[in-house]
C-alpha cells in the first residue's frame, strides 16, 4: 500500500522580505505622486471671475441749441449673457436739416439689428450694424437728399471680458483706466486731411489747425458710400475698473481732457451727472447738444 504524502513549501525568508519591499516601495511611491497631486492642485491659481453686467452712466441735454439732434441708446441688462452690452451715440449734423431724424434712424436702425441677430463675431457684427444703419439713413434721405443731412455714429460693445468699437464721423470713443483718459477712435474731418496734405508739402500744420472749415466731416451716415470707417484689427481687453465713454463733440469741445478725468473716476451715473453740470457750468453761447454714455466695467 502507497502512502499519500503532503509537501508544505516554506518560503524562502529572504524573498518574502525582498516582496515586502517591493510593495512598501510601490505604497510609498503612490503616497508621494498623490501628496504632489494635492499640492499641485491647491498651488494653481484660481480662475478669474467673469465680469459683471457693466454700469452704465447716461448723459444727453440739448445745451443752447433749438433742437436735440443727439441720439443714443444702450442695449438692456437682460440681454447681456446672450448678446453682450452695446451702447451707440449718434450725433446729426447741426448744419444740415433734419439731423434728429437721422441720428434716430441710425441708432433704431443699430439696436433692432443687434437683437436680431446675438451669434455671431463682433467686429462683424459691428460691421453689420453700421451697413444697416447706413443703409436706413439712405433710404430715408432718397437719392436726391444725399450729402443734405447725416449723422456721426460711435458703437461701443462690450462682450465676453473685451470692448470692441467702430466710428464714423467726429463723435469719440475713450478709454479711462488707472486715472487717465485715452482717445481710442480716430476722427473723420477735415483737418486730419488738411494735416496730411501739410505733411506732403502742401500748407502748414498752423493753417490746418486755423482752417475756417476744419471740423467739417469728411466722412458720416448720409453722404451715400462713406468714405472712411474706424474699426480696430483688435479688440480692448477688458480690466476691472475700465470706464469706457462714448461722446459727442458737444462733450469734449466743452470740457478738457483733465476735467472728464476728474469726473470720470466717479461710479458711472455721478461722473455722467458731474459731467453734465460741469457743461452747464461753463454757460459756453451757442452750447451744442451733449451725449455721453459710460461704460463701467
Amino acid at each position: 500500500m502507497k502512502m499519500l504524502t503532503t509537501m508544505v513549501l516554506v518560503p524562502s525568508w529572504p524573498l518574502v522580505a525582498a516582496a515586502l519591499g517591493v510593495g512598501l516601495a510601490v505604497g510609498i511611491l503612490a503616497a508621494l505622486l498623490l501628496s504632489r497631486i494635492r499640492k499641485r492642485r491647491k498651488a494653481a491659481p484660481a480662475q478669474p471671475m467673469p465680469l459683471a453686467v457693466p454700469l452704465v452712466g447716461r448723459l444727453h441735454a440739448q445745451g443752447q441749441r433749438q433742437s436735440q439732434q443727439d441720439c443714443f441708446s444702450v442695449s438692456p441688462e437682460d440681454l447681456y449673457p446672450t448678446h453682450g452690452l452695446l451702447a451707440v451715440v449718434a450725433d446729426g449734423m447741426g448744419g444740415l436739416e433734419n439731423g434728429d431724424a437721422v441720428s434716430q434712424t441710425a441708432v433704431s436702425a443699430v439696436m433692432n439689428g443687434f437683437y436680431a441677430q446675438p451669434e455671431e463675431e463682433p467686429r462683424h457684427k459691428l460691421l453689420r450694424l453700421l451697413t444697416e444703419a447706413n443703409r436706413a439713413v439712405n433710404r430715408m434721405l432718397g437719392p436726391e437728399n444725399l450729402g443734405g443731412s447725416g449723422s456721426t455714429l460711435v458703437l461701443g460693445l462690450v462682450q465676453e471680458e473685451r470692448f470692441y468699437f467702430l466710428s464714423v464721423g467726429d463723435s469719440r470713443i475713450c478709454l479711462f483706466r488707472d486715472g487717465s483718459l485715452l482717445q481710442l477712435n480716430r476722427e473723420h474731418n477735415y483737418r486730419c486731411r488738411l494735416e496730411l496734405n501739410a505733411v506732403n508739402g502742401e500748407g502748414t500744420l498752423e493753417e490746418a489747425q486755423s482752417h475756417p472749415k476744419a471740423a467739417g466731416l469728411t466722412s458720416y451716415l448720409g453722404m451715400g458710400q462713406l468714405a472712411y470707417v474706424d474699426q480696430p484689427e483688435d479688440f480692448v481687453a477688458i480690466r476691472p475698473g475700465d470706464r469706457f465713454l462714448l461722446m459727442s463733440d458737444g462733450v469734449y469741445n466743452a470740457l478738457t481732457v483733465l476735467e472728464l478725468e476728474q469726473y470720470l473716476s466717479l461710479p458711472a451715473q455721478e461722473a455722467a451727472e458731474a459731467i453734465g453740470k460741469a457743461v452747464e457750468e461753463k454757460a459756453w453761447p451757442g452750447q451744442d447738444n451733449y451725449t455721453a454714455v459710460i461704460l463701467q466695467c
